[in-house]
C-alpha cells in the first residue's frame, strides 16, 4: 500500500507557525516545504491564508492567541489530527505598540501582551503535552532586540518581549530533560514590513503632554528612516531558522552546543554584545557596594546561576 499525500518521511518535521498572514511567518510557510517538512499554517482570519490553497504539505488552521485555554487545546489537537503530530512550533505572531507610559492605557498594554506574550505562552502549554508525551519537540520564540534593549516610548511592545525571553528561560529548565529544545530567536531588525503605518499601533504623534512630544518624535523618526532600510535580509533569516531547527548548515560546534538565545542579524549580535559589556562594567563598578550587603561570618547559601 502506498503512503497518503500526507504520509511523513522518517526525516520529515511538522510545523505550527503562528501569525502566517505575512512577514516572517508568511516567508516560512514555502521554505518549510521546500525542505521536505509539512507546516500548520495559523493565522486570525483564514482568508489571510489563502495563499497555501493547492501547497501540498501545508494546512491552514484557524488561530486568534487572544482565546481561552479551551480553544487552545482544541486548535492543538486540530493540527496534531492534520498529520498526526508536531515536531516544531514557531511563534512568531506579534505586532509593536508604541506610545509613553502616561499615555499608553492599561487596556493597550494588556493587548500587547495578549498577543506578544500570554499569546505565545498559551500556544506552547496547549502542545507541551504532545511534545512531552513523544519526548522530542522543538520549541521556538521570536524574541528581539527590543527584548534586550528600551527605548523611550517603545515600552509596551519592549516589555512583552522582555517578559517572553524570562519565562522562555524558565521553560528551557522545565523541559529540556523531556527532550523538548527551546530557543529565543533574538532578531535584529529585518525587512518585514513590521515599520510599516498599517502594523503599527499606539500614540507616537504631539499631544497634550507636551513633555514627551521630544521622545515620541525620535522613536517616530527612528521607524521612519528604518522603515524598509533595515540591515536583514527576511528570506535568510527564514532559512536560518530552519538551520536551527533541523540542524543543517551549522558548524560541529554548533550543533553540539545549541543554545537558549541564538542572535539573528548582525545587529542582534551587535545590541546583545553591547548589553553584555555594559552590564558587565556596572557589575565592576558596584560589586563591593553590592556585596556589602552580606552578613559578615556566617555561612550563608543561595541560588546558584543557572539553577532551577
Amino acid at each position: 500500500m502506498h503512503p497518503g499525500p500526507d504520509a511523513l518521511s522518517p526525516t520529515a518535521h511538522v510545523w505550527l507557525v503562528t501569525g502566517c498572514s505575512s512577514g516572517l511567518g508568511r516567508m516560512l510557510v514555502p521554505a518549510i516545504l521546500a525542505r521536505g517538512d509539512k507546516v500548520i499554517a495559523t493565522a486570525r482570519r483564514l482568508s489571510d491564508l489563502d495563499y497555501i490553497q493547492g501547497l501540498e504539505g501545508a494546512k491552514a488552521l484557524q488561530l486568534d492567541l487572544t482565546d481561552s485555554d479551551e480553544i487552545h487545546r482544541e486548535k492543538a489537537n486540530e493540527a496534531i489530527r492534520a498529520f498526526g503530530q508536531v515536531d516544531v512550533v514557531v511563534n512568531n505572531a506579534g505586532y509593536v505598540h508604541s506610545g509613553v507610559w502616561e499615555e499608553v492605557s492599561h487596556e493597550d498594554t494588556l493587548r500587547q501582551f495578549d498577543t506578544n506574550f500570554f499569546g505565545a505562552l498559551k500556544v506552547t502549554r496547549s502542545l507541551l503535552p504532545h511534545m512531552r508525551s513523544r519526548k522530542s519537540g522543538v520549541v521556538l520564540y521570536m524574541s528581539s532586540i527590543a527584548g534586550w534593549v528600551g527605548v523611550g516610548a517603545g515600552g509596551p511592545y519592549s516589555s512583552s518581549k522582555f517578559a517572553l525571553e524570562g519565562a522562555v528561560e524558565c521553560l528551557q529548565k522545565e523541559t529540556s530533560h523531556l527532550g523538548i529544545r527551546t530557543h529565543l530567536l533574538v532578531l535584529g531588525q529585518f525587512r518585514t514590513g513590521i515599520l510599516s503605518t498599517e502594523k503599527t499601533v499606539g500614540q507616537l504623534r504631539p499631544s497634550t503632554i507636551e513633555d514627551y512630544d521630544i521622545v515620541k518624535q525620535e522613536l517616530a523618526d527612528r521607524h521612519a528612516a528604518t522603515n524598509g532600510l533595515q540591515p536583514g535580509k527576511p528570506e535568510a533569516a527564514v532559512e536560518r531558522i530552519l538551520d536551527i531547527v533541523r540542524e543543517e548548515n551549522l558548524t560541529g560546534a554548533q550543533r553540539g552546543n545549541l543554545p537558549l538565545r541564538i542572535p539573528i542579524g548582525s545587529d542582534a549580535v551587535e545590541v546583545m554584545k553591547r548589553k553584555c559589556v555594559e552590564t558587565l562594567q556596572v557589575l565592576e563598578d558596584w560589586g563591593e557596594f553590592a556585596s556589602s550587603t552580606d552578613y559578615a561570618g556566617k555561612q550563608a547559601t543561595s541560588l546558584k546561576y543557572g539553577q532551577s
